[in-house]
């Protein structure tokens, strides 16, 4: 083996190492997954997700990548804000008044990412226009 023992190889705790997912502790947080104690903010992500998902195809008629990114966004920002009113409501008692600010903020920062995806969904549009435009449009196919 090829250098000194406990000084080659990567730095302890770094996992870019593995090929494979099979030496990866049970307890290392998988990426979209949440601990146990959040299993409600995680409901409730979730459950936006569906919600928002049902919105965009009844409007559309189908989700586009472009819409997916989005709807991930906004998904990652409410669960975002969930973990955040979590801490405050658990935490509190041992927490510092700065960093329940902190706390305060990320909910509010969260919302507005949220807002502003969803906004980007365009699922408030008038769509009679287009209705209309398609019904009187001239196209070959008429002819």
């Amino acid at each position: 083996m090829a250098g000194k023992r406990g000084r080659s190889g990567p730095p302890k705790g770094n996992w870019n190492h593995l090929k494979t997912g099979t030496k990866v502790p049970a307890n290392r947080l998988v990426v979209g997954e949440l601990p146990k104690a959040l299993l409600s903010v995680r409901r409730e992500g979730r459950s936006y997700r569906r919600k928002l998902e049902a919105a965009v195809v009844e409007a559309k008629d189908t989700i586009s990548v472009i819409d997916s990114h989005m709807i991930d966004t906004a998904t990652a920002a409410t669960i975002a804000a969930g973990i955040a009113r979590w801490v405050l409501r658990n935490k509190l008692d041992g927490m510092k008044a700065s960093e329940v600010l902190a706390a305060s903020q990320q909910i509010v920062k969260s919302k507005q990412a949220r807002d502003v995806s969803v906004k980007a969904l365009g699922l408030d549009r008038d769509r009679t226009a287009d209705a209309i435009d398609a019904l009187y449009s001239d196209t070959k196919d008429n002819e």
